[in-house]
């Protein structure tokens, strides 16, 4: 069904730029002409006297956490960034089976939605449910109306058969959800789902498995999805492996020599944070986990240019959030101008569109003809004037979560008048709260 967006104050790219005349989501799925008279059944979205954006990416989530909110913390308080991933995250994915692994991903994907999130980066674990997890996550995804790009997280933390039957579910989705050739790309809507090759971070890999990363990201022309440098623990096992740090494991693996996307770099030191901007590898930063596991403060961020996305690391589905954290903990470390956020969430279009294999000019963040019909209207007012020149701060100081009213998300209106379109939400919530309660039972009777 086709969608007019009519009316409204539309803007995109980075930096922004005012977008003319209403929004037309064909029944493609991409943006094209508003046609004339509008064939019957199309879906009107009024948007007189809102903001309308391209639909935001989450560019490093973990969608297999969105149960987890609540939860009851270990009997012992972890006393270090290694025994938080032990005692609360390694038991959480041990827990996951298939059900959970499905539900974590509506759940999750809905939430998103509901915060005019479009697509998600994800990096998923349930090491007790490894075959078939990919498709399960992508299961719930998609019932909930959203785009996604997925990876498994590949790590030998429980054998080095277990990082084997995690790079192949990694391989087996990239093969199944394989992006169209190059001249096809610009003329059709990108699928709901894109692959990466996953791996957890680099202490919880030998170097011939970050090596087995490698051939198989560029086997199946899909960057290499890392944690890296996230807490410095990652840069002490770097050297005991007997590399200079954590860059120079990678890079000797060939990790670096293809399409790269590392979440957080929070300890990667200056000549690192050189040599993979000279590499174009992609960054994501996450301030708000980063915060809540206290390991520190990502502060090379202007060098990574137009390489450095915005994500959520699980945290929740809520990228107005992040973005404003991102912005507070930039400007408490150095005068810096909310251009500098704005441009972390085009980041995040941009690595979508080339997960996609879209070209720039129209993929995500655009609102070109021929580009995706992901679009998020804001019923915000601001207060004061909103243009280009502004919008930045606007998101840094006005905009919210709370001003998303409709979300086009596929092609298709995923969120009006901020309700998730065909979802119960109460028989949601009480599914949820049901599934949370049965994990966190299986968590416990871990141990």
């Amino acid at each position: 069904m086709a969608v007019w967006i009519r009316g409204g104050r539309a803007f995109a790219g980075d930096p922004p730029r005012a977008v003319v005349g209403d929004l037309w989501v064909g029944d493609d799925g991409l943006l094209g002409v508003p046609p004339t008279e509008p064939p019957a059944g199309t879906e009107l979205l009024d948007a007189e006297g809102c903001l309308v954006l391209p639909g935001l990416v989450i560019a490093h989530h973990h969608l297999y956490s969105a149960l987890a909110r609540g939860m009851p913390g270990p009997a012992a308080p972890p006393r270090s960034f290694v025994e938080i991933l032990e005692k609360v995250w390694w038991r959480l994915d041990r827990a996951l089976d298939r059900e959970l692994v499905e539900l974590s991903g509506r759940v999750g994907a809905l939430e998103a939605l509901s915060c005019g999130v479009t697509g998600i980066v994800d990096h998923h674990a349930s090491p007790s449910f490894v075959d078939g997890s990919l498709d399960a996550l992508a299961v719930g995804i998609e019932a909930a109306g959203a785009r996604a790009v997925l990876c498994y997280e590949a790590t030998n933390r429980h054998g080095h058969e277990a990082f084997l039957a995690g790079l192949a579910e990694s391989e087996r989705f990239a093969r199944a959800h394989a992006r169209p050739v190059a001249d096809d790309s610009a003329r059709r809507a990108p699928a709901r789902f894109a692959a990466m090759v996953g791996g957890h971070a680099p202490f919880t890999l030998d170097d011939a498995e970050l090596a087995a990363l490698a051939a198989a990201g560029r086997t199946h022309g899909v960057a290499v999805h890392l944690h890296a440098a996230e807490a410095a623990h990652d840069q002490k096992d770097a050297e005991a492996r007997g590399a200079r740090n954590v860059t120079e494991r990678l890079r000797r693996a060939g990790v670096l020599e293809g399409r790269a996307v590392l979440a957080h770099g929070v300890h990667l030191g200056p000549q690192e944070v050189s040599a993979l901007a000279a590499l174009g590898v992609w960054v994501t930063h996450q301030p708000r986990s980063n915060m809540n596991n206290r390991v520190g403060y990502i502060a090379a961020t202007d060098a990574y240019g137009a390489r450095l996305a915005l994500g959520t690391d699980g945290i929740n589905g809520d990228l107005w959030d992040e973005a404003h954290a991102a912005f507070f903990r930039l400007r408490e470390a150095r005068d810096a101008g909310a251009e500098r956020v704005w441009s972390w969430l085009a980041g995040s279009w941009r690595l979508a569109s080339e997960a996609f294999g879209l070209e720039p000019a129209r993929g995500f963040g655009t609102l070109a003809h021929g580009a995706p019909g992901d679009v998020v209207v804001l019923d915000y007012d601001g207060a004061t004037e909103v243009h280009a020149g502004n919008l930045p701060w606007h998101l840094a100081f006005g905009m919210s979560a709370r001003h998303v009213r409709d979300v086009v998300a596929c092609g298709r209106v995923a969120v009006r008048e901020r309700r998730p379109v065909g979802h119960d939400v109460a028989a949601l919530r009480r599914e949820g709260a049901e599934g949370a309660r049965r994990l966190w039972s299986r968590m416990a009777a871990l141990g």
